[in-house]
């Protein structure tokens, strides 16, 4: 049976960027991505992560960069679009972690990337690849959450040199998710908090 993204979830997940956004207190990344990957209607794997990644990404940037809202929400309308398009699965089922693509979404999203674009198209192209042999460390299964955490340590200081923000985001990153994870690496993951 193939997962059905619904409107609902992305329209509430722009609500949280946009509540994220008018605080306009600057959070580390891995607190907006949980701040997402903590709502209701995001399970524990899923491919609303796709759009977790580059939206959380994208809300700190134009916090940095004093865009306005309207800048913000047009950047996560063409987001949505194209993290739509990363299928559920696409880790194990094509080698890609949709957390990692997130990172080349935002990239690409935030320098106004296209196919024809050149340094832009590296930089996005980089930094997935970055994201992907971080990931790649780890074995399977899947967890959405640990490759969310490990994408972003990869991408953020990669993103913060090649887009001249000032990202921040800790060494120390906890996750809470395991007990909802049958599959979980447990102290295998670098991410894994007991109790």
């Amino acid at each position: 049976m193939a997962f059905m993204m619904k409107d609902e979830v992305f329209a509430a997940m722009r609500e949280v960027c946009k509540r994220i956004y008018e605080t306009g207190k600057m959070i580390k990344t891995e607190d907006a991505l949980m701040e997402l990957m903590n709502m209701e209607g995001i399970l524990m794997h899923c491919p609303y992560h796709h759009f977790i990644m580059p939206a959380a990404l994208l809300t700190l940037a134009a916090m940095e960069d004093g865009k306005s809202w309207e800048e913000l929400d047009q950047w996560l309308s063409i987001t949505e679009e194209r993290a739509r398009t990363v299928p559920p699965g696409f880790c194990g089922n094509c080698g890609a972690c949709g957390a990692a693509v997130g990172v080349g979404i935002f990239i690409s999203v935030y320098t106004g990337g296209s196919p024809l674009a050149v340094e832009n198209w590296q930089w996005a192209n980089e930094g997935t690849g970055r994201c992907l042999l971080a990931i790649a460390k780890y074995p399977g299964p899947r967890c959405c959450k640990r490759t969310t955490f490990l994408a972003a340590l990869e991408g953020v200081p990669y993103i913060n040199e090649t887009c001249g923000l000032h990202l921040e985001i800790s060494k120390d990153i906890q996750c809470n998710y395991h007990r909802k994870n049958a599959q979980c690496l447990e102290e295998t993951c670098p991410f894994y908090k007991e109790g």
